[in-house]
């Protein structure tokens, strides 16, 4: 069988496709992944087929049509973005790549149109896949209505998706979360590198110290918060092993060596590793790898998705949210909470227990299929 999996260009979409497709790879299945050409490094061994433009591009594209800010206000531009150019600008060009793969499935990231499309031009079934929790309703209207006349002008009525793989584990889904097809929940899985093992840093003389892993995710939208997010870590007696996107995100000169290791881009699963607490800003994917782990978390939301991603881990026990991450003091004493109270770690590991519990990746395509 060949599978299609499409993404939106940013490795928080891409990223949680790929345990279903490096799944469905090993089962002897062809796979291929439809996103800008600027994602090929997250899955190098999965052939890449063009699927729209890349992420500054997009952000360009919506600026110059509207005036306005994608980056710096989602939520007011979510259609333009994640709708309109998309398929505007790469409808023709991923279908022309879709249709010389022949694809018998398709699975598209939750937010990707450019998959929905294809798949209904092609008459191919597609699922879904969730990366955050479903869109809420009046937005979700919107992005369909407006996907709805863009697949009009190439004479495409959208089809329905005949299921929608989840990750997010029971325990973190509420009924007032509106799925548009089947449920069919799947086990998160912190994303794995393929090429050399990552050397984890050695803190000399403080190994005994625990360690806390602090990342604003593949996208730093406030590097302030993350230089006082640095301060304030580093004013414990921990180890800090830091992963910002680039060195760009941050004044390496205000970082004590002795106490903080940079690791950059480096693959979750191996950074949870070696890591006894996480301070993130609670983007979906670093939420749900950290729970799989059974690890606690400070969170610091930065808006869109993030303040609901941490309200939801933080019902469970697992985490703490920082009310004010522009406070240097109330992250520092959230992190030294959290270290000092086992109950937030004893939570955390009863939810990576329920996930475990979840069908892997493996299972999950067999039902598809």
């Amino acid at each position: 069988m060949r599978i299609l999996f499409t993404a939106v260009p940013a490795f928080g979409h891409v990223l949680p496709l790929l345990p279903l497709a490096k799944a469905a790879r090993a089962a002897g299945h062809e796979v291929a992944l439809m996103t800008h050409a600027s994602m090929g490094s997250a899955a190098p061994s999965i052939p890449l087929l063009p699927g729209g433009p890349s992420t500054p591009e997009i952000l360009a594209d919506v600026t110059r049509r509207t005036g306005g800010d994608a980056m710096t206000d989602m939520a007011a531009f979510a259609v333009e973005y994640f709708v309109e150019t998309r398929l505007r600008a790469g409808a023709a060009e991923a279908l022309r790549a879709a249709r010389d793969f022949g694809p018998d499935l398709v699975v598209a990231e939750m937010s990707d149109y450019l998959g929905q499309f294809v798949a209904a031009a092609l008459g191919v079934r597609w699922a879904a896949h969730g990366a955050t929790l479903p869109l809420i309703e009046p937005l979700a209207a919107q992005f369909g209505a407006r996907a709805a006349e863009r697949f009009a002008d190439h004479g495409v009525t959208p089809t329905a998706a005949f299921a929608y793989v989840d990750p997010w584990p029971d325990s973190l889904i509420r009924d007032s979360d509106r799925y548009f097809a089947p449920r069919v929940p799947v086990r998160p899985e912190a994303h794995t590198g393929e090429g050399a093992a990552w050397v984890p840093p050695v803190f000399t003389g403080r190994e005994d110290r625990p360690t806390a892993l602090l990342t604003l995710g593949t996208v730093v939208e406030d590097p302030a918060v993350l230089t006082r997010a640095v301060a304030a870590t580093t004013a414990l007696d921990v180890n800090v092993l830091l992963a910002p996107h680039t060195a760009e995100d941050l004044d390496l000169n205000k970082i004590d060596p002795a106490r903080v290791r940079v690791a950059g881009f480096v693959p979750m699963h191996d950074l949870l590793a070696v890591s006894d607490l996480v301070v993130s800003a609670a983007g979906a994917g670093t939420v749900l790898s950290t729970l799989a782990a059974g690890l606690p978390m400070v969170l610091l939301p930065l808006g869109l998705d993030k303040p609901v991603n941490a309200e939801r881990a933080a019902a469970t026990g697992a985490a703490l949210v920082v009310d004010d991450p522009d406070d240097p003091d109330e992250i520092g004493a959230a992190v030294a909470k959290v270290l000092a109270d086992d109950t937030y770690r004893a939570s955390a590991r009863a939810v990576a227990a329920e996930i475990a519990r979840t069908d892997s990746p493996a299972q999950v395509l067999e039902r598809l299929i």
